[in-house]
């Protein structure tokens, strides 16, 4: 099915191009988001929680030369992903199908970057995406009608998710 990144045995294809890795690790980190202000009379800050951050994911692959093709062909590759949506303009929206991800109660995310990294090993490179916990205008805009809650940092325009991502992991 295209529009559909799926994990098996450590690889991980979106659609029907393969993300030219195997997967070492996938990690989410959440964080609160603090107000701070200074206290009259007193050193340091005071802090206010006011909700949570967008979660931040980061999945590691190694890209590993065989008789087929290069590490570096397979990074160039993995970056046309990552730079393939829209004509490089923006980055693209996915729908969440992983476990790992939708029980820390994400629905969509977005790339937000790619690293790639070697050492004196010449057959291998570390390459690690970065995606970002994406929500939408809309969303925001209701979440905070139903918790009574604020908006805070409201985007001014919201992408359209069409994919899915990692399902079935």
């Amino acid at each position: 099915m295209d529009g559909l990144l799926t994990y098996d045995d450590g690889l991980i294809r979106l659609g029907s191009r393969g993300v030219p890795g195997v997967l070492k690790r996938l990690t989410i980190r959440g964080e609160i988001q603090f107000d701070s202000f200074p206290q009259d009379q007193k050193s340091g800050s005071a802090k206010t929680p006011m909700g949570w951050r967008d979660s931040a994911i980061t999945i590691v692959v190694d890209l590993l030369t065989d008789d087929s093709s290069t590490c570096y062909d397979k990074l160039e590759e993995l970056n046309a992903i990552y730079r393939g949506y829209d004509n490089g303009v923006n980055p693209k929206v996915f729908t969440v199908g992983n476990p790992h991800i939708e029980a820390r109660g994400i629905d969509q995310v977005v790339f937000s970057g790619l690293e790639s990294s070697e050492s004196d090993d010449e057959d291998s490179i570390q390459a690690t995406i970065r995606l970002t916990e994406h929500n939408p205008a809309v969303v925001r805009v209701e979440k905070a009608r139903t918790s009574g809650v604020a908006e805070i940092d409201k985007p001014t325009s919201a992408p359209v998710a069409d994919q899915t991502i990692m399902e079935g992991v």
